[in-house]
């Protein structure tokens, strides 16, 4: 008789994206986003900069930088909401 054992299944934790704390800069007019990372200096584009100034005008916390999706990240208030809502904008290289 021979005995076969099984190796059990390993659990891994998500792995949370890191981000970025950043201060962008927001040209309405061509759609410009540039910022500063520890990498150096960033030069993107947005479809929608007048929604991006509109909600880093609300922002209760830094923007945040996601590099492996190409995301802006801006906190606003919310109400009823204590950590805020967090509001997504693609960025696309030009």
């Amino acid at each position: 008789m021979t005995l076969t054992s099984v190796a059990p299944a390993i659990k891994r934790q998500p792995t949370r994206t890191a981000e970025i704390p950043v201060l962008p800069a927001v040209d309405v007019n061509l759609g410009a986003v540039t910022f500063f990372t520890p990498t150096g200096y960033h030069a993107y584009y947005s479809p929608e900069p007048g929604e991006l100034i509109a909600a880093l005008d609300r922002a209760v916390r830094p923007a945040a930088w996601i590099p492996e999706i190409g995301t802006l990240v801006v906190t606003v208030a919310q109400n009823g909401v204590r950590a805020g809502r967090r509001l997504g904008f693609r960025l696309s290289a030009y």
